[in-house]
């Protein structure tokens, strides 16, 4: 018969073993009070693993298509706000005209029309959330180039170019009194100034803007665009009547001439003023679509977060029995790892 030798050492080492193992389980049962999900889902699941990823995969696009949301929401409202403000401007100036004599028109427009220009310029510069809002598919950069300036801007040189090459002189010289009815109405109705703020004039002189609107998805099948660009005809349009206003209405003009100019300007202030109510339109059928499109997301995230707890989740008060339970035998793991170190043979010499 043999018998193998047993040491303290063994003695002592066996419950610190086990004590390992139990502060080990106690981490995971407290991460599963914290979280209120298995410490390890995969263990947990086994086979059925793919389908919690899967569902874990589909509630993170939800979360970003909202995010996205937010951020096209700001957007929406700045740009809302801001086209308020230039319709309220357009407004304004178009009681102005249509509020003094005839006569008197265009020295009231030249002052105030040019303030309402430097007004549009800013605010078509507005950014919200690191982006300029009015900037279209170009967001980085500032889409309007202020008009008056020195040295002149592009925009303001090819004005007065197209005056000078039309009449022969500059805006404000004496001789434009010469200037007829129908010289102003083939200037102001020609090629040369129209050009002037066409899409693709307006694009190298005034605007770093792109045309294109930006666009989003914003639920799992729907897009719609997020977005106005200062290239819209709109404000081309109302851009093109401050000028005419602020730029071309001398007081040296003969009184005929002044009143062509102010007509023009009268009915471009009205017609700019409808395409503001359209872009404002478009823009509020688009927050609708999102807030909508937020309501139904909501709905589709609750339910998947609902069938990954499901699967996932754990009873708190078993896990909260379970470190209460480890940590009891730790405690007297420890106690018996005291008392086994009190066997000794000097204990009994």
């Amino acid at each position: 018969m043999r018998t193998n030798a047993l040491s303290t050492l063994s003695f002592w080492n066996t419950p610190r073993i086990g004590v390992a193992r139990m502060q080990s389980d106690m981490a995971q049962a407290n991460q599963e009070i914290v979280t209120g999900r298995y410490a390890d889902v995969g263990l947990a699941l086994g086979s059925r693993t793919g389908l919690a990823v899967g569902l874990r995969q589909k509630s993170a696009e939800l979360a970003a298509l909202r995010d996205s949301n937010n951020a096209a929401s700001l957007r929406l409202g700045t740009s809302q706000a801001v086209l308020k403000q230039i319709q309220d401007g357009a407004d304004a100036t178009l009681t102005a005209l249509t509020g003094v004599p005839e006569d008197k028109r265009a020295g009231v427009l030249k002052d105030m029309a040019a303030n309402r220009l430097g007004t549009l310029t800013a605010l078509l510069n507005t950014s919200a959330g690191g982006q300029y809002v009015f900037g279209g598919t170009r967001t980085a950069a500032a889409p309007m180039s202020t008009y008056a300036t020195s040295p002149a801007s592009p925009a303001k040189t090819a004005v007065d170019a197209a005056f000078r090459a039309a009449f022969g002189l500059s805006q404000d010289s004496a001789g434009v009194s010469a200037i007829t009815e129908g010289d102003m109405a083939a200037f102001l109705d020609g090629p040369a100034f129209q050009g002037l703020f066409a899409e693709a004039s307006w694009g190298t002189t005034w605007s770093a803007a792109g045309t294109a609107p930006l666009t989003n998805q914003i639920s799992l099948s729907e897009t719609v665009e997020t977005s106005a660009s200062a290239n819209a005809p709109a404000l081309r349009k109302l851009a093109m009547a401050y000028v005419m206003a602020s730029e071309l209405g001398s007081a040296n003009l003969s009184a005929a001439a002044q009143g062509v100019l102010t007509t023009r300007v009268a009915g471009l202030l009205g017609e700019a003023s409808k395409g503001l109510i359209t872009l404002q339109a478009d823009l509020g059928r688009s927050q609708a679509a999102i807030a909508a499109a937020n309501t139904r997301l909501e709905s589709q995230a609750s339910l998947l977060d609902a069938q990954i707890m499901d699967m996932e989740g754990v009873d708190r008060a078993e896990a909260k029995t379970r470190v209460d339970r480890l940590s009891t035998q730790v405690q007297i793991s420890y106690a018996l790892t005291a008392q086994l170190r009190q066997l000794s043979l000097v204990n009994y010499l």
